[in-house]
C-alpha cells in the first residue's frame, strides 16, 4: 500500500495484512497496529524508476503477488507507466494507461471533457512560450481560479496548502502571469464556481472492465483548510442521487474501469452541477465509506485474489462523518471567524464523528507517534541556547 493512514485503516480493520511502502520509515501509518511490514523505497515523486524497482525487488520474496494500492498522483503514474513489469509479482487494478494520463494532467483531462461532453467549468490551458500573454487576453471570466495541471511542488511554489488560487480581476491576473512566468504552462486557469467548499460533492466507484459497478458511494466536504480550495478535515458520506447519476453516465461516456473519484460542485447560485476533476485511485474517503458499509479497497482486493467471492454491495450507510481533529480545529478559526461555526459546535461534533482519524481507540500508536515528535519539537525550542564563549 502506497499512501496514508486512511487507506491503512481501510484495509486493516476488515482483516486484510497491510504492507505499508513509504521512503520514511517513521511516517505516521507505520505505527498502525495494521502495518504489518514496511518496504522502503525511494520518494515516488522524485524518483519513481528507483522506487518501481525497490518494490519488485521486495515482491520477488513474497510466497504470493501482494495485491497493490496507491493513493497519490505520482505513485499511480509510476505504477501505471510500470504496470508490465509490475504484473509479474504484483496483483492490481488499473484504468487505460492513456485514459489515467488523460485524467491526472489537468490539462489533458479539459481537452478530454469537452471531446466527450462533460460538464466541466469553462477552461484555459495556458501555453509555453512568449505567447501566454496574448492568449490570456482571450479570458475574460472573473473571478476565476488558477490550477496546477499536475501538483508537483504546486504548495511550495504558492506557499500555501490552497488546491487553487481565486483571480478576482485582470490585474490579479497580469500580476500572477509575471509572478509565475517560468512556469505559467503548468497552470491552467477555471471559471469559478460560487460556492463555499461544503458545495463541494463526490462519487466513489469500483468498475469491473465491462462497466459493472462493484460498489460506489457519495459524499460531501463540511469542512477544509484553508477554507477556500484547502485539504478535507470534516467530511461526510450522502445519498445523492443527482451526483450519481452523474458519476454512473462519466463510466459510460469513458469506458471506465477501476477505482475512481469525481469531485463535482453545486453552484450556489443556480444550483447547477459542474464537474472538477476524475482522479482514477484510492482516497481518505475509503476510510469512512468502509465503516458506512461500502469497503472499495477490500473489493478490489478480493477480487484480484479471489473474484468468485465479489459481489456487488449494497448502499452505504449516509450521515457517516469523518474527520483530523487536528486540522479540523485548526479550519474551525476560519469557519467561527466567518460566522458559521461555534466552539460548542466544533466540540459536539468531534465527540460525535463516526470516523476520528487522529485518534482511535483501537490504534493509537500513530497519534502517539505524533505527539512523542511534537514534544520532541517543542522540548529542542525551549531548551536554553548556548551563549558565546569568553
Amino acid at each position: 500500500m502506497i499512501g496514508d493512514i486512511s487507506l491503512v485503516r481501510a484495509l486493516g480493520m476488515r482483516g486484510l495484512p497491510v504492507a505499508v511502502v513509504t521512503e520514511d520509515r517513521s511516517a505516521k501509518c507505520t505505527r498502525s497496529r495494521y502495518c504489518r511490514t514496511v518496504v522502503t523505497t525511494p520518494g515516488w515523486m522524485t524518483e519513481p524508476d528507483g522506487a518501481i524497482a525497490a518494490l519488485i525487488a521486495w515482491a520477488k520474496w513474497q510466497p504470493a503477488p501482494p495485491v497493490l494500492f496507491y493513493q497519490g498522483d505520482h505513485d499511480l503514474l509510476a505504477v501505471s507507466r510500470a504496470r508490465e513489469r509490475l504484473a509479474r509479482c504484483f496483483r492490481f487494478v488499473l484504468p487505460d494507461q492513456e485514459l489515467v494520463e488523460d485524467l491526472v494532467d489537468k490539462r489533458r483531462f479539459a481537452a478530454l471533457a469537452d471531446r466527450r461532453g462533460l460538464p466541466v467549468p469553462d477552461t484555459m490551458t495556458i501555453p509555453e512560450g512568449s505567447n501566454a500573454a496574448d492568449v490570456l487576453q482571450r479570458w475574460h471570466r472573473f473571478p476565476c481560479v488558477l490550477k496546477p495541471a499536475i501538483r508537483s511542488n504546486w504548495y511550495e511554489l504558492i506557499s500555501s496548502h490552497q488546491k487553487a488560487l481565486r483571480i478576482e480581476t485582470r490585474t490579479e491576473l497580469e500580476l500572477l502571469l509575471r509572478r509565475f512566468e517560468a512556469d505559467i504552462a503548468r497552470f491552467l486557469l477555471q471559471e469559478c464556481i460560487e460556492g463555499g467548499e461544503e458545495n463541494l460533492l463526490s462519487y466513489h466507484a469500483y468498475v469491473r472492465p465491462g462497466g459493472e459497478i462493484v460498489a460506489e458511494f457519495t459524499g460531501r466536504k463540511i469542512r477544509t483548510s484553508p477554507m477556500r480550495y484547502g485539504l478535507s478535515t470534516y467530511v461526510e458520506i450522502t445519498d445523492d442521487d443527482e451526483v450519481r447519476r452523474l458519476g454512473r453516465e462519466t463510466i459510460e461516456k469513458l469506458g471506465f474501469s477501476g477505482v475512481l473519484k469525481i469531485d463535482c460542485k453545486r453552484d450556489a447560485g443556480n444550483g447547477r452541477l459542474y464537474m472538477l476533476e476524475i482522479n482514477p485511485r484510492f482516497n481518505l474517503w475509503h476510510h469512512p465509506a468502509t465503516v458506512a458499509g461500502v469497503g472499495i479497497p477490500e473489493a478490489v482486493y478480493w477480487d484480484c485474489v479471489a473474484p468468485d467471492r465479489v459481489k456487488p454491495m449494497r448502499p452505504a450507510r449516509k450521515g457517516v462523518r469523518w474527520m483530523v481533529p487536528i486540522s479540523d480545529f485548526k479550519a474551525s478559526r476560519e469557519y467561527r471567524a466567518a460566522g458559521q461555526l461555534s466552539r460548542a459546535r466544533w466540540l459536539f461534533e468531534l465527540l460525535t464523528v463516526d470516523v476520528n482519524e487522529g485518534f482511535r481507540i483501537g490504534d493509537p500508536f500513530p497519534v502517539l507517534a505524533d505527539l512523542a515528535k511534537l514534544l520532541k519539537r517543542l522540548i529542542f525550542r525551549a531548551a536554553p541556547k548556548a551563549g558565546p564563549t569568553t
